[in-house]
């Protein structure tokens, strides 16, 4: 099938992108955009450099940790994936970049790559590729907007908040958002898949990540 039979206002998305991240407290707060940022060096990140990061507990780190869905470890239990953004590749890639050219790692999906950077502060080169042709899109995403889009006309496929969305975040959203060079794309796509799911501009979708990034962090983003 499809796409889906609505497509759901900015306050519908942002609300079910809300219920699938759950309410952070202050120190959550602090301790998921001390995360981001320390990863966005490259190297994988500790629990002791979280904490200190973000003038929390180890106690505290390892509880929200727990609780938290997005949290990827390796053998050493280093933090190497978070909410979003990870040190090495997934498929389809989203590489990033910052304005010198230096790594900043890799965005799990194409939403991702329009609110990492009002978490992280900073302007970001996105490399990417059409969900369809596999043809490179590239765009600048700063805290502010959308910048220098290869194609002009570029959509972001959305899942439709039909229903909750899984634990395994990953897999029940990130891999049904993608990037595709144009609509027309997108809807030969969306009609090879099983679930309902709609379209965005990118500027519409980089709206959404300011609003939930503002519902989600507050005033920590100050």
């Amino acid at each position: 099938m499809v796409a889906a039979s609505f497509t759901p206002t900015s306050t519908e998305l942002v609300d079910a992108l809300g219920v699938a991240g759950g309410v952070l407290d202050g120190t959550g707060r602090r301790i998921a955009l001390a995360t981001y940022r320390l990863l966005a060096a490259g190297s994988p990140v500790s629990n002791e450099q979280i904490a200190d990061a973000a003038d929390a507990g180890i106690d505290e780190v390892e509880e929200r940790f727990a609780e938290w869905a997005g949290v990827f470890r390796n053998r050493d239990d280093a933090v190497v994936g978070f909410g979003g953004l990870a040190i090495a590749p997934l498929d389809p890639e989203y590489r990033l970049r910052d304005e010198a050219g230096g790594d900043v790692g890799y965005a799990w999906c194409a939403w991702d790559t329009l609110f990492l950077p009002t978490l992280l502060g900073q302007t970001l080169q996105v490399a990417a590729t059409d969900g369809l042709t596999g043809d490179e899109i590239r765009l600048t995403v700063t805290p502010d907007g959308v910048n220098g889009v290869t194609a002009s006309d570029t959509v972001v496929s959305f899942l439709a908040p039909v229903g909750p969305w899984e634990a395994d975040i990953v897999t029940a959203f990130c891999h049904k958002v993608i990037f595709f060079a144009n609509q027309a794309n997108a809807d030969e796509w969306i009609t090879r898949q099983t679930d309902q799911l709609f379209t965005l501009s990118v500027d519409d979708a980089f709206a959404v990540g300011q609003r939930w990034t503002a519902a989600r962090y507050g005033d920590t983003l100050l």
